[in-house]
């Protein structure tokens, strides 16, 4: 059979040295899973590997795609399917890595097909009023009321997209058959587990390692090149997927003066821990032990 090592875990455990290890004892391609490690930008907010680390063994599906566009868990898998067909071909061992959860649970088990939505549509509901789209979505669809909530941000969006280009309930399009990406391939886990107070302590150091390599000037330097305004933020920050990387709306909050350097490093570092206790929440509940 046909194998696949998913190597799983929150962020700041140590995926990535798990994975060039693995892929030199292994004969391993690195396959990124990672939403944001996608994008070529925020390379040190986003935790890129390191170029040696690159040169040591494949990274795959590493920095493909520009801040502007958009990047979904059908769009990686899809590429991803094909990475790792490509790596069984070179009898290599396909390791996937990465932090996002929706990626990899949509490689391992299909995902229901959802209709394409257009950047007009994309622009106006990430115009909106978020609470307004809210209230409006679940008048409109009492049906996702306690099944997407106001907190999962982006599922929220999607929705509304999803209602105002075909009139349905996103629920309608779940319940549709699943397309199905890789077959005859038996899957094996990795999953890095780790003490929760070491992790937030590998955490905290991880953010101040970030800031020492320069992530102020790197978010300063991103944003004077998109010609950032002030006045532009909420939208910005909505418009723009790689400001989902922890770190960079605390970092832009920062540079505009709202909060101090230390609060900013509090925030920042206070987010990531609530992350990482979210994604150990669904590796427990999705991932083979």
């Amino acid at each position: 059979m046909r194998k696949v090592l998913i190597i799983a875990g929150p962020t700041a455990s140590g995926k990535t040295a798990r994975a060039v290890e693995t892929a030199l004892k292994r004969n391993g391609e690195i396959i990124n899973s990672d939403s944001l490690q996608v994008y070529n930008c925020l390379k040190i907010l986003t935790a890129f590997p390191t170029d040696a680390d690159m040169k040591l063994v494949p990274h795959k599906l590493f920095g493909y795609l520009g801040y502007q566009d958009e990047s979904s868990a059908v769009a990686w898998a899809t590429l991803a399917s094909q990475k790792v067909e490509e790596a069984l071909e070179h009898s290599s061992l396909p390791i996937i890595v990465g932090g996002t959860g929706l990626y990899v649970n949509t490689l391992v088990n299909g995902i229901s097909p959802l209709p394409e939505i257009s950047s007009a549509v994309r622009n106006h509901v990430a115009s909106m009023d978020y609470e307004e789209l809210c209230a409006k979505l679940y008048k409109a669809d009492p049906g996702l009321i306690g099944v997407v909530t106001k907190q999962q941000h982006h599922q929220m969006l999607r929705a509304y997209e999803i209602f105002l280009k075909t009139g349905k309930s996103i629920l309608h399009f779940r319940n549709l058959p699943r397309q199905v990406f890789l077959s005859n391939v038996e899957y094996e886990y990795d999953l890095i587990e780790c003490d929760r107070t070491r992790l937030y302590g590998r955490i905290n150091a991880r953010f101040e390692k970030m800031l020492d390599a320069g992530a102020v000037d790197e978010v300063r330097c991103f944003l004077a090149s998109i010609g950032y305004t002030r006045c532009d933020r909420s939208m910005l920050f909505k418009r723009y997927r790689i400001f989902n990387a922890i770190g960079a709306k605390e970092i832009t909050m920062y540079l505009d003066g709202e909060i101090s350097f230390e609060q900013m490093k509090e925030i920042a570092t206070l987010n990531l821990r609530h992350y990482a206790k979210r994604q150990m929440t669904w590796l427990r509940h999705h991932i083979p032990l």
